[in-house]
């Protein structure tokens, strides 16, 4: 019990270090992995381990490789297409840009894909008539629902594959997610077309958008974007259908990248480096809850709850709980301390524990009620937005995907389904 207390305690912990905003969330991360190891509840090499984990090497990769894109101006050329969406009006470039950015983000981590796309959203903002508070939050939106229908698509899915694998479970499929992540991300698209002209301003002030950055304020297209882009799909697919592991494909597609000039030596230490720590340590808590028995006793807690109402009121317990700890925390952390409790209580009440792991690892990219998220920081500021803003928007939005991956989430894994190794490569 003394090891089950002392890794709710380091939880809470984090928890509260994280939802304060003057220290750097890496800074908390670390702490968490240093109070792990000097609590003994990890060992040393337990509590680093993460950072050598084959899907944070590949992540790392990835952030690499969209380096090379932009520098190729393979972004740049996407965001012109944007643009000229301004010409369809009010709905049909919101239309058009939110199923944009929610496709490229299929492939690309969204935080890339809203820097990448939010000077060519403002300038098709204008075209269309519309205040720029009015896009950049759909804009930020639409790139977090793009990563839920896909394995690459965020790097929540990544980490919570690679834990499953640790566990014994099968890790997530190329397309596993699709068929209730697909089905989500469009319901979240229609909502958001839906609520933000009534819920955020919506027509053109006088002056307002006279600081809209020019067209070509990004890299123009270089002639070797094809050759980058050929390189970052290669990559992912030879990592995905497994003909090389998922670190060697990343790691390789940098390397071709920079030996064939589409990627500057210098652009590689440029990656968002807080990512690369986040994850790592917070593989380092999850492995804490599954050691210590906290993942256990939270997922016995879980059981009781059925009693009352059925396992499909413990998995909402568990996807409204890993939003809850998204918000303070980031998604792949709130992911990861919330498998263990899920597995746990998939085993305590003999279901399917790939519902409960599916149903956690598609909650936790649905939590749009605070700006938190570092591609909806990208536009907090541009749009001049406050806390209430993504509250109005964000908060039916939460309710009603949380609702939706309720029914989607155990007709697509069937919870009376029994096995460890349910699921497709």
């Amino acid at each position: 019990m003394t090891g089950i207390a002392l890794v709710l305690i380091i939880v809470f912990i984090g928890i509260v270090l994280f939802s304060i905003g003057t220290i750097p969330l890496e800074v908390t991360a670390l702490t968490i992995v240093c109070l792990l190891a000097l609590t003994g509840v990890l060992t040393p090499a337990e509590a680093f381990a993460g950072f050598s984990n084959e899907t944070v090497i590949f992540i790392f990769a990835l952030l690499a490789m969209t380096e090379g894109l932009s520098a190729t101006g393979v972004m740049h050329g996407a965001g012109n297409g944007l643009a000229r969406l301004g010409r369809f009006g009010p709905r049909g470039f919101l239309l058009g840009m939110m199923l944009l950015v929610a496709l490229f983000s299929a492939f690309v981590p969204n935080t890339v894909s809203t820097a990448a796309f939010l000077p060519a959203a403002l300038r098709g903002a204008k075209a269309a008539g519309l205040r720029r508070c009015g896009v950049l939050m759909p804009l930020a939106f639409a790139s977090l629902l793009g990563g839920m229908g896909f394995l690459y698509g965020t790097s929540t899915n990544l980490v919570v594959s690679a834990r499953l694998d640790e566990l014994g479970h099968s890790p997530i499929g190329l397309v596993e997610l699709t068929p209730a992540g697909l089905p989500v991300a469009l319901l979240g698209v229609a909502t958001v077309l839906l609520l933000a002209p009534v819920v955020l301003p919506g027509r053109t002030g006088v002056g307002e958008e006279a600081s809209v950055p020019p067209a070509g304020h990004s890299p123009r297209v270089h002639p070797k974007a094809l050759l980058a882009l050929s390189i970052f799909v290669t990559a992912l697919v030879l990592g995905s259908v497994g003909i090389l592991p998922l670190a060697v494909a990343g790691v390789a597609g940098v390397l071709l990248m920079l030996l064939t000039g589409c990627l500057a030596p210098a652009l590689v230490l440029r990656v968002d480096w807080r990512v690369v720590l986040m994850i790592g340590a917070m593989m380092a808590l999850g492995v804490a809850m599954e050691k210590s028995g906290a993942g256990q006793f939270l997922g016995g807690l879980a059981a009781e709850v059925a009693v009352v109402g059925g396992p499909r009121l413990v998995l909402l317990c568990l996807m409204l709980l890993t939003v809850i700890l998204s918000i303070p925390m980031s998604n792949q952390a709130a992911a990861l301390v919330m498998l263990p409790v899920g597995l746990s209580a998939a085993a305590g009440l003999d279901v399917n524990p790939r519902t409960f792991a599916m149903g956690i690892a598609l909650a936790a990219s649905c939590s749009f009620v605070t700006p938190l998220e570092p591609s909806c920081m990208l536009v907090y500021g541009p749009g001049r937005y406050r806390l209430s803003d993504f509250f109005r928007l964000g908060g039916p939005l939460t309710a009603l995907l949380l609702v939706a991956l309720l029914v989607l989430v155990p007709w697509t894994w069937p919870m009376d389904a029994h096995g460890p190794l349910i699921g497709a490569r």
